[in-house]
């Protein structure tokens, strides 16, 4: 696999990012249309419309790569544009948005202008314009209320099928039927999950709910029997394979088996440190390596059934290995998805190997 070089490479970047006031950061941060994914799922939790979330995209979109702030200097003319021509005032009334969320802190000039005044005797510098340090201080609290809004959402989807599913069972009966007709038409708005839970509830229980989404596996059918010649002449025997036939469960236990021996977890969180950094907790096993990349994929255009068919066919680790370095070189990738399938479940999968995927991104970074 080749990838195109970056313009700035990741080891080219200063490691010791510092904040508005001169305060070193904690860890590298992620990239930027990460970050935005991350605020785009967890704006039901935080309150954000659309607008604002666009307007303080254009308000990234200014920051430098490196840098040793997190301030915003560009004008109202340059984040109008950005934000295809939004006038003075709507920028005005998000950045008060941001600002009252906790994710934006205004630092004005005594002429209202955004710039920077360095010292080179003291080594300090005064910046004026949008402070977005509030926003990297919580990107901890953001990714978490990002997965919790995502289970929200996801648990609202369950809900609401499965009073539909109850609803017409209780239609069936009778089509007009007020009180089902009703519900019917407060599901098309947006409800919580108490609301549908108490609406559940007071349905008829007449849908099965199975305790898990895997399928059974089907009942052993007896082969058919067949009738032994009675004959001299012919040799009925038992044919019986001496070589043991591997299963597909065995295969994936064996390559997940390898790539854990092959691979240390140092080895990948040195060399993919953009997924390490949108992990909650510390990274102590494989297990949190699989766990961290189910999380990651929809993240970067990956969706669950693509990921699937990729655990079953090169394993959970191999898959797992595949999205953490696609999150580090995703800005040389047009159209991840489909990268991904190509390479885990597609015709390239015969020559694909995570692990190698991973060293080469390990030594890129070091370089």
């Amino acid at each position: 696999m080749a990838f195109i070089q970056a313009t700035a490479a990741f080891g080219l970047r200063a490691r010791d990012l510092l904040s508005a006031d001169n305060a070193p950061a904690a860890r590298a941060l992620p990239e930027r249309h990460l970050l935005v994914e991350t605020l785009r799922q967890a704006a039901p939790l935080l309150g954000l419309k659309p607008t604002v979330l666009a307007t303080l995209e254009a308000m990234l979109s200014c920051l430098a790569p490196k840098r040793n702030h997190h301030m915003v200097f560009a004008s109202n003319l340059t984040l109008s544009s950005r934000r295809n021509g939004v006038s003075d005032r709507t920028l005005r009334r998000h950045a008060a948005v941001l600002q009252e969320a906790g994710l934006l802190q205004r630092k004005d000039s005594a002429n209202g202008k955004r710039f920077t005044r360095y010292d080179p005797d003291a080594r300090q510098a005064l910046h004026f314009g949008f402070d977005l340090s509030p926003l990297f201080d919580r990107l901890a609290e953001i990714t978490a209320l990002a997965l919790r809004a995502r289970q929200m959402s996801e648990q609202i989807a369950y809900l609401k099928s499965k009073i539909r599913a109850q609803l017409r069972v209780l239609l069936q009966a009778d089509p007009t039927d007020a009180r089902g007709l009703e519900l019917l038409r407060r599901l098309r708005g947006k409800l919580t999950v108490e609301a549908l839970s108490d609406l559940s509830q007071a349905l008829p229980q007449a849908v099965h709910e199975a305790a898990e989404d895997r399928p059974e596996p089907p009942a052993p059918t007896q082969a058919p029997t067949q009738a032994l010649s009675a004959s001299d002449g012919q040799n009925v025997r038992h044919h019986q394979k001496s070589k043991k036939e591997i299963t597909e469960e065995e295969t994936t236990a064996r390559e997940n088996t390898g790539a854990e021996e092959a691979l240390t977890l140092a080895e990948l969180v040195t060399a993919c440190p953009e997924a390490a950094s949108f992990s909650l907790r510390r990274i102590e096993s494989f297990a949190d390596v699989v766990s961290h990349a189910q999380r990651l994929a929809p993240m970067i255009g990956i969706d669950q059934a693509t990921y699937g068919q990729a655990v079953r066919s090169i394993g959970a680790v191999p898959s797992a290995l595949t999205v953490w370095a696609m999150v580090q070189c995703h800005t040389q990738i047009r159209n991840i998805g489909a990268y991904f399938r190509a390479i885990t479940s597609g015709a390239r999968r015969q020559d694909f190997d995570a692990v190698r995927l991973v060293r080469r991104l390990g030594r890129r970074v070091a370089a």
